[in-house]
């Protein structure tokens, strides 16, 4: 049993302790997730090699600063497909846009794309889809 005379102690560490606790839960450095997946294809045909960057914004009231940061680049598989997992710093959950930039044989294309659904946690607990066709983006098909 314990003392009475220790009961307002134990109080007050025990509000301490959950104040820090809240504190933590909603901290700026709080990781927030995504995947993005995707693939490259030109004309329908898939884009081997493709240098790819992804591109994120995200600027909402509850942010310390906004988010605007450049992944990668990462290299297309042989499928043309793709694969980045997002945790952009001072990012809050909620929605970002994205768009790419896709370099093939030295020539560049900027892709605007949809939004992504930034969430709490690691591992991501959602996945985003980010598909490309050069060709049509061009006009070439």
């Amino acid at each position: 049993m314990i003392p009475r005379a220790l009961l307002p102690c134990l109080f007050v560490l025990q509000q301490a302790m959950s104040c820090e606790v809240g504190f933590l839960a909603i901290s700026a450095g709080a990781p927030v997730t995504v995947v993005v997946r995707g693939r490259i294809t030109d004309c329908g045909q898939s884009v081997t090699g493709a240098e790819v960057l992804l591109a994120v914004q995200q600027d909402m009231n509850q942010q310390a600063r906004p988010v605007n940061t450049r992944i990668g680049p990462h290299t297309t598989t042989r499928n043309g497909d793709f694969l980045f997992n997002v945790s952009p710093p001072f990012a809050v959950p909620g929605a970002a846009s994205m768009q790419l930039e896709v370099t093939v044989n030295g020539v560049t294309d900027t892709i605007p794309g949809g939004n992504l659904e930034l969430s709490m946690g690691v591992p991501a607990r959602d996945t985003a889809r980010f598909d490309a066709d050069l060709g049509a983006q061009r006009g070439t098909c």
